[in-house]
């Protein structure tokens, strides 16, 4: 029977730490101007990069833990403050990380899907810390629809941005993102909590 409270429990957070609001701000951003095929194909790039990526550390995450002697508390604090500074950064400055960011003319258009929008933005340090976790607290099946479901719904959304975008504007954006920021907060700490409880064998 489809668990849908574990479900959820995996989806939410993901969904949220990935953020596809903030990466559709700076993908409009490169993308006004372009063609409908250079859309799609920064859509494509960026939706594949990051799906594979969750993906490759979801199943061999774990595996490259052990290999480097770090426990799942190590992880669960380590990957907590991680989500913990993503999120502060999501509040105070309603976007990803300005280190993530490059120049629009800086590169071709094309290698803009892998890097920044695959990863970091969707992909990044956060949300591959978090896809480890899921997949030692969860069912691997769950995590893994919820992996896939995210990224259709970060690739519909990519594909409606500019419709998105009209509506809601980049500062309705970027209050989403904010919004957004004080929730990942909310997992970064459990996670921490978790870890720290995990490790002194509390609970």
């Amino acid at each position: 029977m489809f668990d849908l409270f574990n479900f959820l429990h995996i989806f939410v957070p993901l969904f949220v730490v990935v953020d596809p609001f903030a990466a559709m701000i700076l993908f409009i951003s490169y993308a006004k101007g372009r063609s409908k095929i250079e859309r799609l194909k920064v859509v494509s790039d960026a939706t594949l990069t990051s799906f594979l990526i969750l993906v490759f550390f979801a199943i061999f995450g774990y595996y490259i833990l052990l290999y480097f002697g770090i426990s799942i508390p190590a992880l669960e604090v380590a990957g907590g403050i991680l989500i913990l500074l993503t999120s502060v950064e999501m509040v105070t400055e309603g976007d990803k990380p300005q280190g993530s960011r490059r120049k629009q003319n800086s590169e071709p258009l094309g290698d803009i899907g892998i890097v920044p929008l695959g990863t970091p933005l969707l992909a990044g340090p956060g949300a591959i810390s978090l896809v480890i976790i899921l997949m030692h607290d969860y069912s691997w099946p769950l995590v893994m629809l919820s992996i896939i479901l995210v990224t259709i719904i970060t690739y519909l959304l990519f594909m409606g941005a500019f419709y998105i975008y009209n509506l809601i504007k980049e500062k309705g954006a970027r209050a989403l993102t904010r919004v957004f920021g004080v929730l990942v907060a909310g997992f970064a700490i459990q996670y921490i909590f978790t870890g720290i409880a995990l490790f002194f064998h509390i609970g």
